[in-house]
């Protein structure tokens, strides 16, 4: 198996819980074929680990961030927020189905409601979701009993990885001692065990304990992880020798940023690389918002210098009132019919200033709302919502594993 996982979230948000099963789907079926086996993508759905994101981003109608906030998780709040958000999506073909679906798959729990989302729309490409309940059997008690038994193992081959990795100038990512790193499910509720002792409920690993309890008990090919993921592992790797267990190969997980056709658009009339994309506003703003040539105010110099051409020409014939005055009037009429011309540049100077303001906003809330990564904010269901059934089949052949960069995918 080719392994990735999640907290759950809701609409499978944020777009990385997507690309991690995107990703684990291509890895599979590319090993696939290069082994001549079988080797299936499955994602290990944390439901005993409720602390994912508790609000869902979309960009709104007027190119700016809305985050809606989720309910408490009783089943009809959840199903009639899921209504709710339906509406706030772009209103498409798509979206009359889009929102039967949601509101089918939100059903009993945020982590129920997870698996269930993940199954609908990628159980057809051979996903398979699994939950830390799946995981009991032989191999994960022994694993608990072997820690259970000597629990400053854990602790002193975690502080080992720690060190390393620190000394090596990574950031420490588990950042806090492990301590037991046990919990036990009581009543639904995942309650930390403080000391080894009798248990009445089911035991459920920490942060530390996961990947271990992961690579015991599933047969892993390889781990699809984000960046604080691949930290994880680094630190664990004492832990792994410690326990004696084989770990998986660790793949940094696709990272990508999606463009709908708008912002496609906005992108070429700005003549920005995919680089540009990810540079500062300041670098970006002169792209958009021109620098100050105050074409209106070079015009206002321009009866002035004319006139006086003028009156060197006009030096050369014999002084004549009524040319003097000829010259006056027409001076006038310079004056005011350029100074008309100014205040129509002035305004259109404002208009164009005020439209790149407006484009370089529309973009940065597209690609970098809030100044993060698309893929940490956008729910999925906003490109759903946009391009329909064919956005997923579009993304599994886009998105490349193999390209250790960021992708900008164009979608259309």
């Amino acid at each position: 198996a080719v392994v990735t996982g999640q907290q759950p979230g809701f609409l499978c948000a944020p777009l990385y819980s997507l690309y991690k099963a995107l990703d684990a789907l291509r890895l599979a079926r590319d090993l696939t074929l290069r082994w001549e086996r079988p080797v299936v993508a499955l994602f290990w759905n944390h439901s005993d680990d409720l602390r994912g994101g508790d609000k869902v981003s979309l960009p709104d109608r007027e190119n700016r961030i809305r985050e809606v906030a989720l309910p408490g998780g009783e089943e009809g709040s959840l199903r009639m927020f899921a209504s709710v958000l339906a509406q706030a999506l772009p209103a498409t073909e798509f979206t009359p189905a889009l929102e039967a679906l949601l509101t089918d798959v939100h059903r009993g729990s945020i982590a129920e409601s997870f698996s269930r989302a993940l199954l609908r729309e990628l159980g057809r490409y051979g996903l398979v979701v699994a939950e830390p309940r799946h995981l009991e059997g032989e191999r994960s008690a022994r694993l608990f009993a072997d820690h259970l038994a000597d629990p400053s193992r854990l602790t002193r081959a975690v502080d080992a990885g720690r060190k390393a990795v620190t000394a090596e100038g990574f950031e420490d990512h588990l950042g806090r001692a492990v301590g037991l790193d046990l919990f036990e499910i009581v009543d639904g509720r995942r309650v930390r065990l403080e000391k080894p002792g009798p248990v009445k409920g089911r035991l459920s690993a920490g942060v530390a304990l996961r990947p271990l309890l992961q690579d015991v008990v599933l047969p892993a090919a390889a781990y699809v992880g984000g960046p604080s993921e691949i930290g994880y592992q680094a630190e664990l790797l004492p832990a792994y020798r410690e326990f004696g267990i084989e770990p998986a190969v660790v793949f940094p997980r696709v990272t990508a940023t999606l463009l709908e056709p708008k912002i496609v658009r906005t992108r070429e009339k700005a003549g920005l690389s995919a680089a540009d994309l990810f540079a500062d506003e300041a670098s970006l703003a002169p792209r958009f918002v021109k620098p100050e040539d105050d074409v209106a105010g070079g015009l206002s110099k321009l009866p002035g210098r004319w006139m006086g051409e003028v009156g060197e020409a006009l030096k050369r014939l014999p002084p004549e009132p009524s040319l003097q005055r000829a010259r006056e009037k027409t001076e006038a009429k310079v004056r005011e019919a350029v100074e008309a011309l100014a205040a129509r540049v002035r305004e259109e100077e404002l208009r164009q200033g005020a439209s790149g303001r407006s484009q370089l906003s529309k973009l940065l809330t597209h690609v970098r709302p809030g100044g993060k990564l698309q893929e940490r904010v956008f729910t999925p269901y906003y490109y759903a919502a946009l391009f329909g059934p064919d956005l997923l089949p579009k993304l599994v052949e886009s998105l490349d594993p193999f390209a250790f960069a960021h992708q900008v995918i164009s979608l259309s």
